[in-house]
């Protein structure tokens, strides 16, 4: 933001205007002498001490200005400096909140998805469970029925003992009648 510059010194307005009101520069008025090699050669003055020290107040202005503008120059250069760091800091605390949204974001994702995983983690695990416990009374039915088979299978077996017994003790029994008819 640039300040006003400060005008040229009171003093040198006033020689300023002064030259002004004398209707043009005192040099015109004094007479220019023409030499024998034909150039123009101007007669010195006492107002030449004048202009040198107008030359010189011009000067010391001009210097004085010049020292302004450096002093504002890093003025603004201190507000453009302090602004800069301001913005900055305003866009990094801008950038560390969005950062923080989007993890925010990304950890509310990634819990939903694991929760979803999880739900179907259960689902299978209970589906698991469940086919082992038809499996298990599947084989404990299956255990079962071959108990009985194995049941029926000694009482016809015992039965069966039974029969051949009686079979050899009739057979015995034939023969020793068989011998003592004989």
């Amino acid at each position: 933001m640039m300040k006003a510059e400060k005008a040229p010194s009171g003093a040198a307005q006033e020689e300023g205007m002064e030259e002004e009101q004398h209707g043009g520069a005192p040099e015109a008025e004094e007479a220019v002498e023409v030499s024998a090699s034909g150039v123009q050669a101007a007669e010195p003055s006492e107002d030449d001490a004048g202009i040198g020290a107008r030359v010189t107040a011009v000067f010391t202005a001009a210097e004085k200005a010049g020292q302004h503008i450096v002093s504002l120059s890093r003025e603004e250069a201190e507000d453009i400096k302090r602004e800069a760091r301001a913005e900055a800091e305003a866009y990094l605390r801008e950038r560390k909140l969005e950062a923080d949204v989007e993890v925010q974001k990304i950890f509310a994702d990634a819990r939903s998805k694991a929760d979803v995983i999880e739900g179907e983690a259960r689902t299978r695990a209970q589906q698991v469970e469940d086919d082992a416990r038809v499996r298990k009374e599947r084989l404990r039915e299956e255990s079962r029925l071959i108990e009985e088979r194995i049941a029926w299978a000694k009482e016809a077996l015992a039965e069966a003992s039974d029969r051949i017994e009686q079979v050899f003790l009739e057979g015995d029994s034939l023969m020793a009648q068989s011998e003592k008819d004989a």
